[in-house]
């Protein structure tokens, strides 16, 4: 019996092993979709590179998580340094794989999970990277729901549309208030297609997270938003001189991505200035590169948004805000939901 015990103790393990590799292989290739689907890249030719000297990374040097650990982090060739996020995502993606096979064995629930989490994975990425959830993964997820109609047969359709529904219409309400962004609404509408039901703890652990996240970055930054948002105002005082018509008001929106400012003279009430058409959309770029100017070097990863309030030629209001990812967090909450869910709702039940 010992024996016995002991031989499906090694097989159990030996199986754990294997899911996490096979995860950390997808991981790697995850960190190819991540870069390159932004920019329109083929995710198929092209090999992998030093982004540094262009060397061609050798297949020895591709092996998920350990040639990272071997090489220290920086390329071969040049020895420049390697992002550890490309480990940490293989890492994670290996982690998740392994908790879709403890909580759903060998089964077609885990295929639906190892996909909605590499999906996850993937947009996490990009929207920290680019503030933007790529349609594409949200739609693959909403095809993901269509695929539970036979992997849970547990679950009945009219389920499936609940999900959606119940999470779609407050954080559209959210996204009208510039809680969220539309890609963040179309993301839970999606995955509730896919959880039904678990949405909705899945919704309150990612808008904990997204909460206590963006918390955190406006502690940090608060004395930086404070300290350029006096910049951005008084450079917005000399450029409103004489150019805004008296007794008038307006508000002047710009943005601040990649490190560059930019504001959308579409968006200026031209009835509140002196100017208009290619005079006013000059007149903005000007203003852009002089703001530029007085911000310094931004880092590409942070984006900022700033609100002025012009009155009589006179800025009277003016915030200063950084934007938040919050794809991340939402996927934490998904996660959870897709592995716990339904624990989390029997037990909330049973304390009614």
């Amino acid at each position: 019996m010992v024996i016995y015990m002991t031989g499906i103790l090694w097989y159990d393990t030996v199986i754990c092993v294997l899911v996490f590799i096979f995860g950390s292989v997808i991981g790697s290739f995850l960190n190819v979709v991540i870069y390159r689907t932004p920019l329109h890249m083929s995710i198929v030719n092209g090999p992998s590179h030093c982004f540094s000297c262009g060397e061609r990374i050798k297949p020895y040097d591709l092996v998920p998580i350990f040639s990272w650990i071997f090489l220290g982090g920086k390329c071969r060739k040049c020895k420049a340094p390697i992002s550890a996020r490309y480990t940490v995502v293989e890492a994670l993606t290996g982690i998740m794989f392994l908790l879709a096979y403890i909580r759903f064995s060998a089964s077609l629930p885990m295929v639906v999970a190892i996909v909605f989490f590499s999906l996850l994975i993937v947009l996490s990425c990009i929207d920290i990277d680019h503030m933007e959830i790529p349609y594409w993964c949200t739609i693959s997820i909403a095809v993901l729901g269509i695929a539970t109609f036979f992997t849970e047969p547990n679950m009945p359709w009219w389920e499936h549309f609940a999900g959606a529904a119940v999470i779609a219409v407050p954080f559209a309400i959210l996204a009208l208030f510039g809680g969220m962004g539309g890609g963040d609404v179309q993301l839970m509408a999606a995955s509730g297609f896919v959880l039904g039901w678990k949405i909705v703890p899945s919704a309150v652990i990612g808008v904990v997270v997204g909460a206590v996240y963006g918390l955190i970055v406006l502690c940090v930054s608060s004395r930086f938003t404070k300290e350029q948002s006096a910049k951005i105002s008084e450079k917005l005082t000399d450029w409103c001189e004489g150019k805004a018509v008296d007794n008038s008001k307006d508000v002047i929106i710009g943005e601040f991505e990649h490190g560059k400012c930019k504001i959308d003279p579409e968006l200026f009430e031209e009835k509140a200035w002196n100017i208009s058409g290619d005079e006013l959309k000059a007149a903005t770029e000007s203003l852009s590169s002089e703001l530029n100017e007085a911000m310094g070097e931004l880092p590409d990863s942070k984006e900022y948004v700033f609100r002025a309030n012009v009155e009589n030629g006179k800025i009277t209001k003016i915030k200063l805000r950084r934007r938040i990812a919050f794809g991340p967090a939402l996927s934490v909450g998904l996660a959870v939901g897709m592995l716990c869910g339904e624990t989390i709702i029997k037990a909330y039940l049973s304390m009614l």
